[in-house]
């Protein structure tokens, strides 16, 4: 059997196959993002979902300014911006909220060298988003996040493997582990490295396709980017770009561009 993280891997870093079409929307998928809640209105307003013209939602991310928003590389590589849109101001992917168009994508040079490593990427957006109790900008951290440490992750990701991506943002709390912890866990810890911070609560709470790129948030700060995990929620750890280990990858990228 492969190790978990390569089962999820192998699903969430071909863009095609984390890409959910609009029909797949359930209205009746509120309860979990595995094992969370639907989030209340306005309580994320950094969080934007980034979609595809022809498949809608294909993964989640944080505006960092009115102009920039942070995501996972496996989210842009192969995407032709101009069929690219960022969601804002909503929980919902039906209604609400306010879509912009894409400028320019950047994403880190070592990408997947070694695998599943370095997957942090930014989109620049054609015009500047215009800020209101929904639309906020977060921070994002160049402080380690501790261990052990309740951290929250938001997401429209799918509420099991394979299932339907709920119509509303999903929220839960989640706990942080030691890369050491990580690696044990995971079952292949060539693919955890300083790059990355892990969570792990227990099976059923966690991560799943959909997710990729969101936020996970510690004291107000981004703290970590979705990347990896086992399909889904099944008691393994899920990673994140650690935002700490690539705050001057972000911070550069956005001030040369």
């Amino acid at each position: 059997m492969l190790s978990g993280l390569t089962l999820l891997l192998s699903i969430c870093l071909v863009a095609s196959a984390s890409k959910v079409p609009r029909l797949m929307l359930d209205d009746n998928y509120v309860n979990r993002v595995v094992g969370g809640e639907e989030a209340a209105e306005g309580s994320a307003p950094y969080q934007v979902s980034l979609q595809e013209s022809f498949w809608g939602h294909n993964c989640g991310g944080s505006l960092l300014s009115d102009r920039w928003v942070l995501t996972a590389a496996h989210c842009l590589v192969g995407s032709n911006p101009a069929e690219l849109e960022v969601l804002v101001g909503t929980n919902s992917l039906k209604e609400g909220g306010q879509r912009y168009k894409v400028d320019k994508l950047f994403y880190h040079s070592r990408y997947n060298k070694p695998q599943f490593h370095n997957d942090v990427g930014l989109v620049k957006l054609n015009s500047s988003v215009e800020f209101s109790d929904k639309v906020q900008s977060v921070e994002y951290s160049e402080h380690e996040v501790p261990v052990n440490a309740t951290v929250r992750l938001t997401g429209w990701g799918r509420t099991s493997t394979g299932g339907p991506v709920p119509t509303m943002l999903q929220t839960i709390n989640l706990k942080t582990l030691s890369n050491a912890d990580c690696k044990q866990q995971s079952g292949n810890p060539a693919n955890v490295d300083v790059g990355h911070v892990c969570t792990l609560t227990k099976n059923g709470e966690g991560a799943c396709n959909g997710d990729s790129g969101g936020p996970l948030v510690y004291e107000g700060k981004v703290v970590g980017v979705v990347n990896f995990g086992v399909p889904c929620a099944r008691g393994f750890p899920d990673g994140f770009a650690r935002v700490s280990y690539y705050h001057d990858w972000v911070r550069t990228t956005m001030a040369n561009n």
